[in-house]
């Protein structure tokens, strides 16, 4: 399936910041966005109703409540919300096991990204790693 997944800080910045994205990615959103798949995980909303808790460097989703925001992000997008199913919540079980790697949110985005057979699109340091060794499919953002 083409396509991509965007991690929380590519959701995050598509919609409010989208000069923090390459151009490469920005490439990649729009032909996903075009072909009807571009996915964003619930793991996101999760990640971004914990970081909204914090005190300091908390996202600003501006005067809407966060399941609002998400809801109307994802929508005006034109992503999809990927399902967590058990194939999927398994797979975020074996990428402990397989990578090492124990943050739980990134567990789920790496294991959907994988039963999607898409890129995950992101940031995180530790993810491209893992996707340079052949593990799922990496893109930066």
């Amino acid at each position: 399936m083409a396509g991509a997944l965007l991690d929380t800080h590519a959701l995050y910045w598509l919609a409010h910041e989208p000069s923090r994205l390459s151009g490469d990615a920005v490439l990649l959103i729009g032909r996903s966005q075009a072909g009807g798949s571009l996915f964003v995980s619930p793991i996101s909303a999760w990640e971004l109703a914990l970081a909204a808790r914090k005190k300091n460097n908390a996202p600003l989703v501006g005067v809407t409540s966060l399941p609002k925001w998400f809801d109307e992000t994802c929508s005006s997008l034109g992503a999809r919300v990927a399902v967590i199913d058990l194939s999927i919540a398994l797979a975020a079980a074996e990428v402990v096991e397989k990578t090492g790697h124990k943050d739980p949110g990134d567990c789920y985005l790496m294991a959907t990204a994988r039963v999607l057979n898409v890129p995950l699109i992101t940031r995180d340091a530790a993810i491209l790693a893992i996707a340079s060794r052949g593990y799922l499919k990496a893109h930066p953002c």
